[in-house]
Order: structure tokens, then C-alpha cells, then sequence
């Protein structure tokens, strides 16, 4: 037998055997079974490595560039430095969870994956994407020392969550256009600015603890809820919002002075601004159309919703400020609101939000149904009753 066809059967057979070794699903938890893939550049089927039982603190995968499935790195309590530098492409989810140690990943050439997440990495403090993450669905960081996320690179995405990175300051999304799902930004550093100045279309967005909101210019409509609570930047303005499907909410922003809705004509759900200490001019001059409910309680000294037309759920307007009158608020009862309830109330020492039970309206003090009263209305009927039964 001549020396070529055994060359050939010699590099088939490494071929194969490279093959069986970079073929999944795989789960990995020892530096030995680790071995076994590292010099896969493409990897068909899913990678789990959890829980190594190793003294290592270096995971290196630098020579992997492409997974045809999920990559799962979870619960590795030892490991201080995740090494994927040639990762271009996930077609599943690449998963970074509870490794307690990590200091240190290493994304370089990420540019596509399905779904990231990085969570519960109590020592990682920073996240980037150098290559630029073009191509994703699903992002979610959580429970990091992140100060900053750099390199998302995504025109669309389905869904966002980034919550509960305390030092996370700095979140520049400024390539994104559209939000498929939810995005959700919540209990990051007070002092975060948020960059979202692309974007046109969200299905349903809840902006919490911010400092900076950058963007929302060009939002025209929303196809479900949207809400800004515990935000201390002094200005909200959604200046081209006409419709939004379901409810708007903006409460509990101490430090909110102006809100600009100047274009919003309809929404699915409700109207709730509630808690906005500083904030004394509410004005939606465009709505026409509330599905749900109006609740406004705060501060404030004035409310003009003059195009409104049909609420189809109740009304509540409860102000601490003396200087405010029912008198506008009151011409929306009957015709325009639908609701069995109706509340109108100033200077009252806490007001409350949500439609409340008593269809009375106050429009100058804090008014308090008093116990005698409630008890005269119950029993007066009962005694007349029963003394015409003994006449009897």
C-alpha cells in the first residue's frame, strides 16, 4: 500500500474524531472535560460548562468562533476570567450566570447571538462588546458592578432588561430603533444617563431610577404600557407620542418640574401621574380618548385636559396644593367620564391614588366622611321600619 492513501486515512480519521469532539450537546465541569473542546473553532449543539471543579481560574475558549446552539457558563465559583476572544456567533443563547469570581470577559468578536445574559456577576465591572453586537434579540444584564455597557451595535431587539447594577452609570443604546418587546431599565446607579435617541417604535417600556433619559423624540406610537417611576431627571418630554395602547404612568419623580405630551390624542389604558412633588402643570392638550381610567394626584395647581372627550373608566384628581380648583376638572363628570367613580379634591394633606369608591365631588378642601353620618344613613331606614312594624 503506497504511503498516500494511508496519509489520507490517517487525516480522515482525525477529521471524524475532531468532529465527534466538537458535536453537542456537551456538559463540562472539570478542566479535563473542558480539554476535550478546546480546539473547536465551530461547535454544533450546546455547551454547558457548570459548577468546574477546579482550582483554574482562567476559562479559555479563545480559539471558538461559532456555536450552533446555546452556550450555558453558569455557577463556576472559582473562575475569575472567561476568555471567548474569537466568539463571532451564537445561533441559541450564551448565558453568563452566578460565576461569583468573575473579573474578566472577554467578547471581543462578538458581533451575533440570539439571546445574552450576564447575571448574578457580583465582581464583573465591565461589559463590552469591542466588534460592535450587531445582531440580538434578547439582552438582559443583571446583578453586576458594571459602570458602563459599550458596543451594543443592534438596530432591533425584542427584549431589554438592564436592573440592578449599582454602579452602572452609563448606557448608550444609541443605534436602536425598535423595541419588539420590553424594555426595562430599573435599579441601576441614581446617577445612570440613558441613550435612546434612535429610537421609533416600543412595544412597552419602563424606565426606573434614572438620571438622564436621552431619546424618545421620535417615538410616535407605543403598543403597550409605559411608565417612568422613581426618575430624578427635571424634564419628561415625548414631544411626537399620538397613541399609546395601553398606560401611560409617570409617578413618584421628585424632581420632575415639566412633562410634554403636546402630540398623545389616545390610550388603550389608563392616564396615572401620581406623586411628582415638584411637578404643577399638567397638560395633555391633544387626548380625546381614555379607555381606562384618569388618575392625577400630586402637587399640582393645574390641570388641562381640554380635547377630553370619553373616559370610559372612572376619574380621580386629588392635589395638596390650595391654589387648585375642581371647577375644569368637574365639567368632565357625567358625559365624558363613564366610570361609576369620580373624585375631585384640593388641599388635601395626602392625596391618593387610584379611582376611589365615593362618587362626591370636593373642589376647594379635604374633605373626610365622618362616622355619625355613615351610621345615621344605615340605621334611620332600619328604625322607621321597625317602628311601623309595632304600630301594626
Amino acid at each position: 500500500m503506497s504511503l498516500v492513501p494511508i496519509f489520507f486515512i490517517f487525516l480522515f480519521s482525525g477529521v471524524l474524531a475532531a468532529s465527534r469532539e466538537c458535536t453537542g450537546p456537551v456538559q463540562i465541569g472539570s478542566s479535563q472535560e473542558l480539554d476535550t473542546i478546546r480546539s473547536c473553532q465551530v461547535f454544533d449543539g450546546s455547551i454547558t460548562i457548570q459548577n468546574m471543579t477546579s482550582s483554574e481560574d482562567l476559562l479559555n475558549l479563545s480559539q471558538l468562533q461559532q456555536v450552533h446552539g446555546d452556550l450555558i457558563i453558569n455557577g463556576n465559583a472559582d473562575v475569575s476570567q472567561i476568555v471567548l476572544a474569537s466568539l463571532q456567533q451564537v445561533d441559541g443563547s450564551l448565558k453568563f450566570q452566578n460565576n461569583r469570581q468573575l473579573k474578566r470577559l472577554d467578547l471581543t468578536q462578538l458581533t451575533a447571538v440570539q439571546s445574552l445574559e450576564i447575571s448574578v456577576q457580583p465582581s464583573l465591572d465591565t461589559i463590552q462588546f469591542p466588534s460592535g453586537l450587531s445582531q440580538i434579540e434578547t439582552f438582559t444584564v443583571t446583578d453586576t458592578i458594571a459602570s458602563k455597557i459599550e458596543g451594543l451595535a443592534a438596530g432591533k431587539m425584542k427584549d431589554i432588561k438592564i436592573a440592578n447594577n449599582i454602579y452602572l452609570k452609563d448606557i448608550n443604546l444609541n443605534h436602536l430603533q425598535q423595541v419588539g418587546g420590553v424594555i426595562s431599565i430599573s435599579a441601576n446607579s441614581p446617577n445612570l444617563s440613558l441613550d435612546i435617541s434612535s429610537i421609533s417604535s416600543i412595544y412597552q417600556g419602563d424606565f426606573r431610577n434614572l438620571a438622564r433619559l436621552i431619546g424618545l423624540n421620535q417615538v410616535r406610537q407605543v403598543t403597550g404600557d409605559v411608565s417612568f417611576i422613581g426618575n430624578t431627571f427635571l424634564s419628561l418630554s415625548l414631544p411626537n407620542i399620538t397613541q399609546i395602547a395601553g398606560t401611560l404612568t409617570v409617578s413618584d419623580n421628585k424632581q420632575l418640574q415639566n412633562l410634554s405630551v403636546p402630540q398623545l390624542q389616545a390610550l388603550g389604558g389608563a392616564l396615572s401621574v401620581a406623586n411628582n412633588t415638584q411637578l404643577t402643570h399638567i397638560e395633555v392638550p391633544k387626548l380625546q380618548q381614555v379607555d381606562g381610567t384618569v388618575d392625577i394626584t400630586g402637587n399640582f395647581e393645574k390641570v388641562d385636559l381640554p380635547s377630553l372627550v370619553d373616559v370610559r373608566g372612572g376619574l380621580n384628581v386629588q392635589t395638596s396644593s390650595s391654589n387648585f380648583s375642581c371647577e375644569d376638572v368637574n365639567k368632565l363628570k357625567g358625559g365624558v367620564t363613564k366610570g361609576h367613580e369620580f373624585t375631585c379634591k384640593s388641599n388635601v394633606s395626602n392625596p391618593k391614588s387610584g379611582v376611589s369608591l365615593n362618587n362626591g365631588t370636593d373642589t376647594n378642601h379635604d374633605a373626610t366622611d365622618s362616622g355619625a353620618d355613615n351610621i345615621q344613613v344605615t340605621w334611620i331606614p332600619l328604625i322607621s321600619i321597625i317602628i311601623s312594624l309595632l304600630i301594626k
